[in-house]
């Protein structure tokens, strides 16, 4: 420094003991991490609920509402008793939150895939009854998936969680709640 400094001795106890907690807590954040993963857990699965947002996810195709049932949840087949939206879990770090799922699907739903971009399979078909007439057991050749599936984005930070991050952050630092 060039000119002129000074040097500050904090006498005040509560500074000292605000300034010694904020040493502290910068060394290892996983605290706030855990409170950040939490926060956007409870958004991703609002997501879900409301069948995305900020904007609506695709609906399903006919070959899903004859499955399913017209107006059926989307991505929520199980609601949050199993599935995708129950899946969705964080693991909180020193320095870092990691959101996601275990579930294997759960790319295809977030960015969505082309008919038969995952390549082809053979089905084994079983013997069964179509419109009243017997078909024999047999093979057929099918690609994956066997139609679009449009991407429906669950893996969002909603303008309104930011808010909520960073009065966690902000306890978090100071020694609040966090």
């Amino acid at each position: 420094m060039s000119g002129a400094a000074i040097t500050v001795k904090i006498d005040d106890r509560e500074v000292k003991e605000l300034v010694g907690r904020i040493q502290k807590n910068l060394g290892d954040l996983t605290p706030a991490m855990k409170i950040i993963g939490s926060t956007i857990r409870t958004s991703i699965v609002r997501n879900f609920e409301k069948s995305g947002r900020p904007g609506k996810w695709d609906k399903h195709s006919e070959t899903t509402e004859k499955r399913r049932g017209k107006g059926a949840k989307i991505l929520m087949a199980r609601g949050l008793a199993g599935g995708l939206a129950a899946s969705i879990n964080y693991k909180a770090g020193k320095k870092s939150v990691t959101i996601g799922t275990n579930k294997v699907y759960g790319a295809v739903h977030q960015f969505g895939a082309k008919k038969g971009s995952f390549g082809m399979v053979t089905a084994n078909i079983k013997a069964h009854l179509r419109k009243g007439t017997k078909v024999k057991a047999h093979t057929r050749k099918m690609k994956l998936p066997w139609g679009d599936i449009p991407a429906r984005p669950f893996l969002m930070i909603q303008n309104e969680d930011w808010t909520e991050i960073r009065a966690a952050l902000n306890d978090f630092i100071t020694g609040g709640n966090a």
